[in-house]
């Protein structure tokens, strides 16, 4: 995490930049609001501290600017002065948190531990969402593939497992045989020969699936690997994504 501390007084300054490096890491200082705005332009820290009144440029004027570069930055006013209308205005112009000096710094900490359950919340809520997402589309690419294999070869699988990790999608077929392959099974033929005419089968329709999965995902796909059981009747298809 790294934050950014905006204050004119040195003492004050350097006093609490040694503080918080201790406990989070990269703290980046700055005397007044255009070195501040300066720094946040290189830095992108995800928070800013800020005195509300500095030379060449206060703390509101630097933190209009700073929102206009990034909206959601976790803002931590701090100033001498308890005025509402102050207050008022400064909570118009998107800060989180306003804290009367001196600053104590158990409430600092609780103000920048706020904005870090906030992050965790809010990675949590994006991870349950891509989970639900991914699986929806392992769904779509299920009863896709199932028509498909039912229409190409005129029998469909006794199940489909689909699973997709990053950039790679498993596929796999239970029971897509044919009538004319169990046939060639029952009497005893070259299990062999009928792995091999199913791999040709899906290289012939490489493109199709392709096709197919790339309508569902949104991003195109190839073929990695595809292996076929007859013994155990399963049929596997390995594909990656191309990001």
């Amino acid at each position: 995490m790294k934050i950014l501390y905006v204050e004119d007084e040195s003492e004050a300054r350097e006093a609490l930049s040694k503080y918080l490096k201790r406990r989070f890491g990269k703290i980046f200082t700055a005397a007044d609001g255009l070195d501040g705005l300066r720094l946040f332009e290189e830095q992108k820290p995800d928070i800013v501290i800020v005195d509300l009144y500095m030379p060449n440029m206060d703390g509101l004027e630097m933190i209009k600017e700073i929102k206009k570069i990034s909206p959601e930055v976790y803002v931590i006013i701090t100033s001498a002065a308890d005025d509402v209308g102050i207050i008022l205005k400064s909570v118009d112009i998107g800060i989180n948190k306003y804290l009367l000096k001196p600053i104590e710094p158990d409430e600092l900490i609780g103000a920048i531990n706020e904005y870090l359950d906030n992050v965790a919340q809010k990675q949590k809520s994006e991870e349950v969402f891509e989970a639900e997402k991914r699986k929806q589309l392992e769904d779509r690419i299920k009863k896709e593939f199932t028509s498909f294999l039912k229409a190409a070869t005129g029998k469909g699988p006794s199940g489909v497992f689909v699973f997709i990790d990053y950039d790679k999608i498993e596929i796999k077929a239970f029971d897509a045989i044919t009538i004319m392959e169990k046939n060639m099974i029952d009497n005893c033929q070259n299990s062999i020969i009928i792995e091999q005419y199913r791999k040709l089968f899906y290289s012939i329709n490489e493109k199709a699936i392709c096709d197919l999965v790339h309508e569902i995902i949104g991003s195109r796909v190839k073929f990695q690997h595809v292996e076929v059981s007859m013994e155990d009747r399963i049929n596997k298809i390995e594909l990656q994504i191309i990001r």
